[in-house]
């Protein structure tokens, strides 16, 4: 009988146990915005509607998601998710980093094809790679084409931002640390998109 009643307690004490290990809170994480001086740029402020920013599809789900080095094989964490997706997340940092940039940028994402219309530019960004290689790299590569409100292309080019992925914390992935430095290097291609429209007469 004693038997009986230990095997029932300690099926109880494992059950609680998992439960609470799948029960863990989540943590969220979003994208921000580096503090920059403002460049010089003319006194005319240029409008940028950034209409469509497309990611790969593994990324875009509410989970981060991180590259075993040297593998195919990718993480999935449960418990380390994005606040919003990162397409829906990335045209509001990217047009906040152009706009701290530049101060003769106006950038916003285009929520109508009235305000596309309104603006100088039009601006659509396709990341074709955004990976975080665990104890390798953080990659973000994109293609993104700048466009008159005519629909006439002004300038298409690939840029990529590439930067140690943060040590390890405890044996486990630094995911703060990991979104911070996906910031900086997202911060990166939207000052040198910036450059691109400021140069332009």
């Amino acid at each position: 009988m004693k038997k009986y009643i230990y095997l029932i307690v300690a099926t109880f004490v494992l059950s609680a146990c998992a439960f609470w290990r799948t029960t863990e809170p989540a943590r969220f994480y979003t994208f921000t915005t580096p503090e920059v001086s403002q460049i010089r740029g003319p006194a005319k402020t240029t409008t940028v509607a950034i209409e469509n920013v497309t990611v790969p599809q593994a990324i875009d789900r509410p989970q981060i998601v991180i590259k075993y080095k040297n593998s195919n094989q990718m993480m999935v964490s449960e418990f380390d998710r994005w606040i919003d997706g990162p397409a829906n997340a990335l045209p509001v940092v990217i047009s906040e980093n152009m706009n701290q940039y530049a101060k003769n940028i106006s950038a916003k994402p285009t929520r109508n094809s009235v305000e596309a219309r309104n603006a100088k530019y039009l601006l659509s960004i396709d990341f074709v790679k955004f990976e975080t290689e665990l104890n390798g790299k953080i990659t973000i590569s994109a293609w993104w084409t700048l466009s008159n409100n005519r629909g006439e292309i002004i300038a298409q080019k690939k840029m990529t931002q590439t930067a140690d992925t943060p040590e390890l914390d405890a044996g486990y992935p630094n995911y703060d640390a990991i979104v911070a430095m996906q910031s900086k290097l997202i911060a990166k291609l939207s000052y040198k998109i910036a450059d691109v429209i400021t140069e332009l007469k």
